[in-house]
């Protein structure tokens, strides 16, 4: 094992920088590009179905190919695999700004979130092993993860300014430059490390759960334009169970699997994951169809889009911090069942939703559902490590990540299936198009929003249930509540 060189205080604070911009990145890039969709798409000339693929196709990679990261790091080196992850998401990042078409800029997505996959879990390794100290890192580490929650929060007024200011290829190239900066600054001050066990990489569990993914992913996208008894649409889910079924298979019997079923049989620790997916599947989906509300049905721009969902955003920043004390001294339980209700309170309320809201209702929504979210993002990946032993806290951690990207991956899919289905296309004011089919498209697309939204809450609401019987009472490491 190569010994990792102790860096001085001002460069382990640089380097600590460096690492959090990373994970604050690839979180930004779940939602920074959903308010410079229409844009691109009237750009671009695409419909809602790539739309939808340009930000499931980074999710969707995200979620597939965070585990194998942690591995490739641990085996060749975390710096090696940090700079290697840079960049890529800078390369993808910086043709993403110069893609002439739909499919070059879900390719460029793709290369993109192969990029930020290694990002995660990599840099919360070197963060570990920068601060020896156990209150220095675990400040570091809080540090690290409140970064994760703000990135996801503030995508949308980030996207929104500078779509507005400066053209939706602008949102890319910002991400480009922040990444070679971010580059430039792990090359000069983080040390090397790597850990002194590599684990063999789970090839057949990865390509398994990725085609899982990916179709699955794509049968839901595509349901709407062709229909649920399409022979494509058929396959597709038949295709989804099988590989599921073999996925399953495949870890069981492997020496070292991608995803350890075991881990499952800890309550506490399942539970957590499922509600992972559930609250990024109902924030993921109300981000996405929120800023697409904003702007085709009451036709803000996408600055305004932006700066009207920073209820949603800011108590992410408070939220974080004052959650993650409470599931430390007063344990998880009431925390996750108290922000799921949260949350599900507050998409619930969305599906009273009308073309012509009053402005402070709608705010007051998004502040309640920013609330729920700000309570959850931080603490959900925090009890699932905290639920494993020590020695496999990286696998957990990657598996919390993992259900991030998913629950954002099938929260715009399932919901869009119900958007998209009763409202195939969208429409705006133009030639041809007359104010009665406007208002009538403009209502019928406010009930999709509607019953989207009441599936949306529903998750949420499941989620709350599934805290109180599967997480504790008491804090991490104790087995008393804490008074």
């Amino acid at each position: 094992m190569r010994r990792a060189s102790r860096p001085t205080p001002e460069h382990r604070s640089l380097a600590l920088f460096a690492l959090t911009l990373g994970v604050f990145l690839v979180t930004l890039n779940v939602t920074v590009v959903i308010v410079a969709l229409p844009s691109l798409q009237s750009d671009l000339g695409i419909g809602t179905d790539e739309a939808a693929w340009v930000i499931d196709a980074y999710n969707l990679v995200g979620a597939s190919l965070l585990l194998s990261a942690g591995f490739l790091a641990d085996r060749f080196g975390r710096k090696r695999m940090l700079c290697t992850g840079y960049t890529l998401f800078t390369i993808g990042a910086f043709a993403c700004a110069l893609a002439p078409g739909g499919t070059w800029l879900i390719a460029f997505r793709v290369l993109q979130a192969v990029g930020g996959t290694a990002l995660t879990p990599t840099s919360l390794s070197i963060v570990a092993n920068l601060y020896p100290d156990p209150r220095e890192r675990a400040r570091a580490i809080g540090i690290w993860g409140i970064s994760s929650g703000v990135g996801t929060g503030l995508g949308p007024i980030v996207g929104g300014a500078l779509t507005e200011w400066l053209g939706w290829r602008s949102v890319f190239v910002a991400n480009a430059l922040a990444g070679f900066v971010a580059l430039m600054i792990v090359l000069r001050v983080v040390p090397r490390s790597r850990s002194a066990v590599a684990r063999r990489i789970d090839v057949a569990g990865q390509l398994l759960v990725t085609g899982f993914l990916a179709t699955l992913t794509y049968a839901l996208i595509e349901t709407p334009p062709y229909g649920f008894d399409s022979t494509r649409i058929l396959v597709a889910f038949v295709l989804a169970a099988v590989l599921f079924v073999a996925f399953i298979v495949v870890e069981l019997n492997v020496p070292e699997p991608l995803v350890d079923l075991g881990f499952f049989r800890d309550r506490q620790f399942a539970g957590a994951i499922f509600l992972s997916v559930a609250t990024f599947f109902t924030f993921g989906g109300f981000i996405y169809f929120n800023a697409l509300y904003l702007q085709d049905i009451r036709g803000y721009s996408a600055l305004a889009a932006g700066v009207l969902t920073l209820p949603a955003a800011v108590p992410a920043l408070i939220g974080g911090p004052l959650s993650g004390h409470l599931v430390g001294t007063r344990g998880p339980r009431g925390v996750l069942v108290g922000g799921m209700l949260v949350l599900g309170a507050g998409v619930g309320s969305l599906t009273l939703l009308a073309e012509d809201a009053a402005l402070g209702w709608l705010l007051a929504s998004y502040l309640v559902v920013g609330a729920g979210y700000g309570v959850l993002s931080a603490p959900v990946s925090t009890v699932a490590v905290a639920s494993m032993p020590r020695d496999q806290a990286g696998v957990a951690a990657g598996l919390a990540s993992s259900g991030r990207n998913i629950g954002v991956v099938f929260g715009i899919a399932v919901l869009g299936v119900i958007v998209n289905g009763r409202v195939p296309a969208m429409l705006a004011p133009g030639e041809g198009v007359s104010d009665a089919a406007l208002s009538a498209f403009r209502n019928l697309y406010v009930d999709a929003l509607q019953a989207a939204y009441v599936v949306a809450a529903a998750v949420a609401f499941v989620g709350a249930v599934v805290a109180a019987l599967t997480m504790r009472p008491t804090p991490p490491g104790t087995s008393a509540p804490v008074a």
